[in-house]
C-alpha cells in the first residue's frame, strides 16, 4: 500500500512539475560560474527573444562582456547557446537546462577548450530591452 501511494505521489508530482512548471523566462538573471580551474565569477545575464531564437548578453565582473545566440527545446526545458566576447575573439557553448523554479543550470566550452566549466542563473526581473 506505502508503494502505491509513493507511485501516485510521484506521478502527481511529475505531472504538476510538466504543467506548472516556470521554463524558459526572458529578462535579467544574476549568475554566478566556475572556471574549469576553479575560480568563480559572478555577473548578470540578459536574455531576450530574437524571432524564434533567444539573444544572450552576459555581463561578467566590471569589465567582460559576452554575446551570444541561443535556442530553446522547449519539450525538454534545454536553452543552447554559441557565445563570444567580440573583444578577445574567445568563444564557446553553453548549454543551461531550466529547473522547476526557473533557476538556468549550465555547462559551458570554450571553443580551446578541454574541460568545462559550469553556470548558474536566477532571474531577476523583466528587461526592457
Amino acid at each position: 500500500m506505502k508503494t502505491l501511494k509513493t507511485l501516485f505521489l510521484c506521478l502527481f508530482l511529475g505531472a504538476f512539475t510538466s504543467a506548472f512548471g516556470w521554463g524558459l523566462k526572458t529578462g535579467t538573471y544574476e549568475m554566478q560560474g566556475y572556471n574549469p580551474s576553479g575560480g568563480v565569477y559572478r555577473g548578470e545575464v540578459i536574455i531576450a527573444p530574437q524571432g524564434e531564437n533567444y539573444s544572450v548578453i552576459w555581463r561578467i565582473g566590471s569589465s567582460q562582456a559576452q554575446t551570444g545566440i541561443g535556442v530553446y527545446r522547449d519539450w525538454d526545458n534545454v536553452l543552447s547557446v554559441a557565445f563570444a566576447d567580440l573583444s578577445t575573439g574567445y568563444w564557446g557553448v553553453i548549454s543551461y537546462k531550466v529547473d522547476f523554479w526557473g533557476i538556468l543550470d549550465g555547462k559551458w566550452a570554450s571553443a580551446t577548450g578541454t574541460s568545462q566549466g559550469t553556470e548558474v542563473l536566477k532571474w531577476v526581473n523583466y528587461s526592457t530591452y
